[in-house]
């Protein structure tokens, strides 16, 4: 099971960690791979971590679709509801380039909102990861 702590990291391994600690805590990853953002991304079974470019410390952790994840105490279970779980916990959820963003939670959801299973995912991101879009970012209402 991954535990998500907003702003802090997942399963004890704090954001800021090199990829040494990742591994220490989860093994050998399935995959690894660099993005385009050129970030390494090691991949396991549900889950992502990837790490920043330039310092190379750890980020994000993208949870997959069928992932067993609880993000602070919350169990996902992958249903529409978990939207609705994520409005009651931040009232001023943002919209920009298809995620809907959590500032207060430090999370990004794709595939809930408009109901795309195949786009469904839960990103637990480092503080200030999502400042670049603050300017793009347009309220969203879970109401629509």
């Amino acid at each position: 099971m991954i535990e998500a702590k907003s702003y802090k990291g997942i399963n004890n391994v704090d954001f800021g960690s090199k990829q040494s600690i990742v591994t220490s805590v989860f093994g050998s990853p399935e995959r690894k791979a660099i993005n385009r953002e050129g970030e390494v991304e090691f991949h396991f079974p549900g889950f992502v971590v990837r790490f920043d470019a330039n310092s190379e410390d750890f980020r994000e952790c993208t949870l997959l679709p069928g992932c067993v994840a609880k993000i602070n105490e919350f169990l996902i279970d992958w249903s529409d509801g978990f939207l609705g779980w994520l409005a009651s916990k931040d009232s001023d959820l943002k919209e920009v380039h298809g995620f809907v963003v959590s500032l207060r939670l430090g999370l990004a959801v794709a595939g809930f909102h408009d109901s795309d299973d195949s786009q469904k995912s839960v990103h637990a991101f480092r503080y200030g990861d999502w400042d670049m879009f603050l300017g793009q970012m347009k309220p969203f209402d879970p109401s629509i």
